[in-house]
């Protein structure tokens, strides 16, 4: 096994009652930066008489940014390997050993760790649960490879992998976003069974819906950007569904009875397809100038 220049980043916003055990335990397996992303606590306190680096945003830029500012602390400081964890102590750093060793072992690029590969998704409640699924769903939908648990903000990655990201994103969409460019590019991506806690402090620092809608609608632009004709063919067949329903609605009358059509549902189903041919249009637009300009970078 090869030893590899390791650091762990922990994006941090006021986790001042986690994030020194979290460092403490982490520091076995690395050199430790914690990224304050604008905390009004003692977080960056904390961290350095933990004995952790810490780098401080002066306001909150939401946690994309904050891994971006890790990001290119590693690279700068020539790091082979960034784990990348929580500071809220929902993960382990105990496995963090278990995230190394694929890419230790030159067998992956990008290693995430996964609550799904031996039921410990089963404690996250229901209602999160199917939240994850449509975020899993979406995700695969735009890298184009299955992966399990895409939200997991446990997950290390080489060089290679830190070199090929150019992330926009601010907030905890960040985590498909990488997924995303990485599996674009042909990197190996492999996922690995991680234990979570969830009856830690701050555990719900937003509103789990509003969280999940953003991330969701994020992740849709995600698709719409990378893989515009999968998204605006799914949009086209679902206006052509509907427009076979109102049709349906609209003409029931007429062979049911012998009575008459009722127009407004015929008027809405006649619109809905025109929206479904305009749509899948688009959408073969789009992929079109997506695929130039693919060409065009992969030429410079």
């Amino acid at each position: 096994m090869i030893n590899m220049k390791t650091i762990i980043v922990i994006p941090a916003y006021n986790e001042e009652l986690t994030i020194g055990s979290v460092v403490t335990l982490a520091k076995k397996y690395g050199d430790v930066l914690v990224v304050d992303d604008g905390s009004s606590d003692r977080t960056s306190e904390i961290a350095e008489s933990s004995g952790a680096i810490v780098v401080k945003h002066e306001v909150n830029k939401g946690k994309g940014k904050a891994l971006k500012t890790g990001f290119n602390y590693a690279l700068a400081n020539d790091y082979d390997v960034v784990v990348c964890i929580d500071a809220d102590g929902q993960h382990n750093p105990d496995e963090i050993p278990l995230l190394l060793e694929p890419i230790l072992e030159d067998k992956a690029d990008l290693v995430i760790g996964s609550r799904y590969l031996n039921g410990a998704h089963k404690n996250i409640p229901l209602y999160r649960r199917l939240g994850l699924w449509v975020l899993n769903t979406t995700t695969v939908l735009a890298s184009g490879i299955r992966i399990t648990d895409s939200q997991s903000g446990f997950r290390a990655l080489n060089k290679k992998a830190l070199e090929s990201l150019d992330l926009s994103s601010t907030g905890y969409n960040v985590e498909s976003e990488m997924i995303a460019q990485l599996s674009e590019k042909g990197l190996r991506i492999t996922e690995v069974p991680i234990n979570v806690r969830y009856d830690v402090p701050n555990k719900h620092k937003k509103n789990p819906f509003s969280h999940g809608m953003g991330v969701l609608a994020k992740v849709v632009g995600l698709i719409g950007y990378r893989r515009p004709l999968l998204l605006f063919s799914v949009l086209s067949l679902l206006s052509f569904i509907t427009s076979g329903i109102l049709a349906y609605w609209a003409l029931e009358p007429y062979y049911t009875y012998g009575g008459k059509v009722y127009l407004t549902q015929a008027i809405g189903a006649g619109i809905f397809a025109i929206i479904g041919i305009q749509l899948f249009i688009a959408g073969l637009t789009l992929n079109a100038l997506a695929q130039m300009v693919r060409r065009g970078k992969d030429e410079l």
